[in-house]
């Protein structure tokens, strides 16, 4: 099995160092207006406002927070989580996040009300964390299999109670304002992070079939 596969190449670190200012510095924009003690309401994703054409809000909605202390919350895992992939590709990296953010917010919209509100990274960092989970267990290694494993179900289990019962787990501990979370985009996260996963998976072992096929 080669070192992509099993997720062992090195990643170079300024590749990564440019994306992670990026991510930073649109997460740093959409969140600007809260230097001024309100959010960007403009960016917030909203099911009517989708529909009648603002289709930005569907890319914008997870970038944007309630307060400083949401924007850290969520920024700050989704940013360590991201360092921490080790996939390799810059597109598959990129397209891990927007499959989460994809499944976050899809799978709320489906029991959100049309003029509910949206927004934030904790959905998309959920994701992050499950395809990270697969990420180790596919090192083929026996204390990374573990580890990824009890993560994939640790994070798996808290998402699906957190959507049968429309309750985020540890809300009441939080020190600031968070909004009000749906808990559901957890979830959605999630599947989004193991949808894109396997799709990876599928496409490199479509790539190595022909190319073990070319003489």
């Amino acid at each position: 099995m080669n070192a992509q596969t099993n997720h062992e190449t090195s990643l170079p670190p300024r590749a990564v160092a440019r994306e992670l200012t990026l991510l930073a510095a649109l997460i740093a924009v959409a969140n600007a207006p809260l230097l001024a003690g309100g959010a960007w309401l403009a960016l917030l994703f909203v099911p009517a406002h989708v529909a009648a054409g603002e289709w930005w809000r569907v890319a914008t909605g997870p970038l944007v927070h309630v307060g400083l202390y949401h924007l850290a919350l969520d920024a700050g895992a989704f940013l360590m989580l991201y360092q921490g992939l080790r996939e390799p590709s810059r597109r598959w990296r990129l397209l891990a996040v927007a499959a989460c953010a994809a499944g976050s917010t899809g799978l709320a919209a489906a029991f959100m009300a049309a003029e509910g509100t949206l927004c934030g990274l904790s959905g998309a960092a959920h994701g992050l964390m499950a395809y990270s989970a697969l990420e180790m267990m596919a090192m083929r290694d026996r204390d990374n299999t573990c580890i990824g494993a009890a993560c994939l179900v640790g994070v798996a289990l808290k998402s699906l109670v957190e959507a049968f019962t429309g309750q985020v787990w540890f809300a009441s501990l939080h020190l600031g304002d968070i909004g009000a979370p749906v808990a559901v985009c957890h979830l959605g996260g999630v599947l989004g992070g193991l949808m894109i996963f396997a799709c990876r998976s599928c496409f490199l072992a479509e790539r190595r079939v022909r190319a073990e096929a070319t003489p």
